[in-house]
């Protein structure tokens, strides 16, 4: 399909036309006056493949440069039809080399694989004029190397989040059986909203496959795991490797492994340690520092046994746990403090309701040692049980009314101090990454489990995804239960 060009080499670019409808667009303009697609927003076409201007299968224009990696250059773009950003990485080599163009198709193939919201989608693949594309999913923000150049050292809760989320992305390409095998800051994406996406899946590889060769070692040398240069067989903890890399340099501004070479660095991967983090970052969190250490650990089999436990390995709550040096979190102190207060207030209410029956008037009985055989009586027992209760208040009450024996079990205190039963719900979705909310509060993404006090009423929960049309599930309270909704795409994507 050849593909439809437009001359921005012009001498009146008032009567430039709009590459969508061919409307002619004043100069300055930012936006067609009729069908509302953004106006092309300039930049120089170098030596890429595509000319700016450029439209792809009818409905993708090429916009500007925005990248390059090492085999393709990364364009920002509008598709026509939707009337949204795109991003179109072209390869750079024309009629390209069988192994440059299976590691291209290998990114294009895995991503359509794996829908995660910390992966990028694919839209469409082709090929125009010799060279091959790639439509994707444009994401707005910066890359955390970017961010790590400016900044240097990062925020422990900014480490932790990144550092969760990019094992989530992670988690979802290794259940496929795929290992990312080039990570690094360059490849991870901090978008506008707050998220971590993972970029760059050229040189993925699935579990079990031999993709080395005897002349080079794919990867970036400073993330590189150490298994990665030998013919040791390549399992996903070679990316918790690298992520384990990624986190020591956000804790101290600089990766643990550097030198004059490439080759020097890999030596170092290979045989020597990092320096410890209680050096290069004593105010690090305890646990925080632990997690990336273990992860930077020679051997696979002493690093975390998945993406999944090494996510859990750097949570908040951990922290805290190790902060205080002590057993007790903030949350169990509450607990046990209300735990407290139920059964004080329980006591309080039992001792109360025992007032009344106290005997009317003072008789042998109840003044007679315990030893007496007549003190064998519910009131004796009642006031041995409080011998601090002065005896000039019993004849208060008329010696006419009978005293009443107390009851076995005082009423109030079970219902008191009665444990609340709680059921557990799982959320899930068809693509999962989908926010829950309650009654219009964020609840988070699934796979999500919640607990909630055991009732006899229905749980009415809005699942939202970018892309896909809400859907609302319902939940008896009654019991445990587990909720799965497909979510139903609002727009059909190119093949």
């Amino acid at each position: 399909m050849c593909a439809a060009r437009f001359g921005y080499a012009r001498k009146d670019p008032a009567i430039a036309p709009c590459a969508h409808c061919a409307t002619p667009l004043p100069e300055g303009a930012t936006a067609c006056p009729t069908c509302g697609i953004d106006v092309l927003v300039g930049g120089s076409a170098g030596d890429g493949p595509f000319a700016l201007g450029t439209v792809l299968e009818s409905r993708y224009r090429i916009d500007t440069e925005v990248g390059r990696g090492g085999m393709g250059i990364v364009y920002r773009g509008t598709d026509l039809t939707l009337k949204r950003p795109v991003a179109i990485k072209a390869l750079r080599q024309v009629d390209a080399d069988n192994t440059v163009l299976s590691r291209f198709l290998r990114e294009a193939r895995s991503l359509a694989r794996v829908e995660h919201p910390g992966l990028v989608p694919v839209y469409a693949v082709g090929r125009e004029d010799g060279t091959y594309y790639m439509v994707m999913k444009f994401v707005e923000g910066e890359t955390l190397q970017s961010l790590l150049k400016r900044s240097g050292a990062l925020d422990p809760r900014q480490i932790r989040r990144v550092l969760r989320e990019t094992c989530e992305a992670l988690g979802a390409l290794h259940k496929h059986g795929l290992i990312h095998r080039d990570l690094k800051p360059g490849n991870i994406m901090l978008s506008a909203e707050g998220r971590v996406v993972v970029m760059d899946l050229g040189i993925v590889k699935a579990v079990g496959e031999n993709t080395q060769t005897t002349s080079t070692a794919l990867g970036t040398p400073k993330y590189m795991a150490p298994e990665t240069l030998t013919d040791t067989q390549v399992d996903p903890r070679a990316d918790l490797y690298s992520l384990g890399v990624i986190g020591y340099e956000m804790l101290t501004g600089d990766p643990p492994f550097d030198g004059p070479t490439p080759m020097a660095i890999l030596f170092k991967q290979a045989h020597e340690p990092p320096e410890p983090l209680r050096k290069r970052a004593p105010n690090a969190p305890r646990n925080l520092a632990s997690a990336v250490e273990r992860a930077l650990s020679k051997l696979p089999t002493d690093r975390f046994e998945s993406a999944a436990e090494m996510a859990l390995a750097v949570e908040e709550d951990a922290a805290a746990t190790s902060a205080a040096r002590s057993p007790l979190d903030k949350r169990t102190l509450a607990r046990w403090a209300v735990a407290a207060g139920v059964v004080v207030l329980g006591l309080v209410a039992f001792f109360a309701s025992r007032g009344p029956d106290k005997p009317a008037t003072p008789t042998p009985s109840t003044l007679a040692p315990a030893s007496t055989p007549a003190t064998a009586s519910a009131p004796a027992a009642a006031s041995s049980s409080a011998p601090s209760a002065p005896p000039t208040h019993a004849p208060t009450q008329p010696a006419s009314e009978a005293p009443t024996a107390p009851p076995t079990t005082p009423p109030t205190a079970p219902a008191s101090t009665a444990a609340v039963r709680l059921v557990t719900l799982r959320v899930t979705s068809d693509p999962s990454g989908a926010l829950v909310l309650e009654r219009g509060a964020a609840l988070g993404r699934t796979p999500l489990v919640l607990r909630r006090p055991a009732a006899p009423r229905v749980l009415t929960l809005i699942l939202k995804r970018e892309g896909y049309g809400d859907r609302t599930v319902n939940a008896n309270l009654a019991n445990d239960g587990q909720l799965h909704a497909r979510l139903e795409s609002l727009f059909e994507l190119v093949p």
